[in-house]
């Protein structure tokens, strides 16, 4: 089985469910990070995006992202990073990364074919 890390937060239950999920169904062995216990600071965000955009991961559906009025904002890849830093729930989520895929959200299909 692939090396999977997965990334989320305790107090969500689409997160609890995704790790049910890739531990229960899929057997995954997984090195996690529970950022609702232990944040995620700029510099982990900048390690964990290093070759990604980090805007492509910003959750529109959160509360927080609406009340900052995000959706209208140019933001430049650091703005992003700062803000998760500031606000996880900015974060979409889950987040399980198998080789140099990186998934956000519980898709169990996607799951499914990256573990495989």
């Amino acid at each position: 089985m692939k090396r999977a890390r997965f990334f989320w937060k305790s107090t969500c239950s689409t997160c609890r469910d995704a790790r049910r999920y890739l531990v229960d169904e899929l057997g995954a062995k997984l090195e996690e990070r529970d950022y609702a216990k232990a944040s995620l600071d700029t510099a982990a965000l900048r390690e964990l995006f290093a070759d990604r955009d980090p805007r492509d991961f910003l959750n529109p559906r959160s509360p927080a992202f609406k009340a900052r009025g995000l959706a209208a904002k140019s933001l430049s890849r650091e703005e992003a990073i700062r803000l998760m830093a500031d606000d996880s729930n900015l974060i979409k989520r889950p987040l399980l990364i198998v080789g140099t895929e990186m998934i956000a959200g519980f898709d169990r299909d996607r799951y499914r074919r990256s573990l495989g």
